[in-house]
């Protein structure tokens, strides 16, 4: 290649937003209600859309993989798929999992874009909820200090 056309191509890309130059990254917002049965059996539903522009992704294929954090690897829980449900960006599965428990739910995203998306959520007897960042790790409240005593 001409080091004229690498100049060029440097400028253009030099004169670009930064958000222009970012790969679009896929969110994904998980809901599982628990299934009648078996034990441990939820129906997921899952929103798709692309982070920066918020427009619902269809076409995507979508596999999900789980994991405990507490027990890495000690849980064989097979991947399961997402279908699509026919609203934009909706996509639904039954996932199978061995206990109730936090979760690392990974999401594997291809078709309209290329995405991995892991969150932690808390699986038990009703469905699963969204663990927060440093969930469960809260340092314990300081008691308040008595008359004339000062906080250190």
């Amino acid at each position: 290649m001409p080091i004229r056309t690498l100049l060029l191509t440097g400028a253009i890309l030099a004169t670009m937003p930064a958000d222009a130059l970012a790969a679009d990254r896929a969110k994904a917002t998980l809901d599982c209600k628990a299934a009648k049965s078996p034990e441990f059996a939820y129906d997921c539903t899952l929103d798709l859309a692309n982070a920066r522009t918020g427009a619902p992704l269809d076409g995507a294929t979508i596999v999900l993989g789980a994991d405990m954090p507490s027990m890495p690897m000690v849980h064989n829980v097979p991947p399961f798929e997402f279908k699509p449900t026919g609203q934009p960006g909706r996509y639904q599965a039954r996932i199978q999992l061995d206990m109730y428990g936090p979760w690392a739910i990974k999401l594997r995203v291809t078709g309209p874009l290329r995405d991995e998306v892991v969150a932690v959520y808390q699986f038990g007897t009703e469905g699963s909820e969204l663990r927060k960042r440093g969930a469960g790790s809260k340092p314990a409240a300081k008691p308040e200090p008595k008359p004339g005593q000062h906080r250190h």
